[in-house]
């Protein structure tokens, strides 16, 4: 995943563009004492990118942000290891400043 990161890294670096970084998981239950819940996974899952691209390419903090939809937005049905292994993901969304109402940061 860390090629994919990389590009992605770079393009959010050059453009004025937001972005929401988004964990999930499958629907199996997990409880561990590092994750409780799959609410907890699919937050460290997204919050483990946020910081990868925070301390690798020149993104201000004030631009990202992370959240965690545990197992309840699912691409496919949990119904199959394959499809619980599609559910399991990070996804990164683009969001105009603009759009947003939020005022553009001034780029070095």
């Amino acid at each position: 995943a860390v090629p994919l990161l990389q590009k992605i890294g770079a393009i959010i670096a050059r453009t004025d563009y937001e972005a929401r970084v988004e964990g999930h998981t499958d629907d199996v239950p997990i409880q561990t004492a590092q994750y409780p819940s799959n609410w907890e996974l699919s937050t460290a899952r997204a919050v483990n990118v946020l910081r990868y691209l925070i301390e690798t390419y020149p993104i201000s903090s004030k631009r990202l942000s992370a959240v965690g939809f545990g197992e309840y937005q699912p691409l496919v049905p949990n119904d199959s290891p394959r499809h619980r292994a599609q559910n399991r993901r990070v996804e990164i969304v683009f969001l105009d400043p603009a759009k947003a109402g939020r005022p553009q940061e001034a780029r070095p």
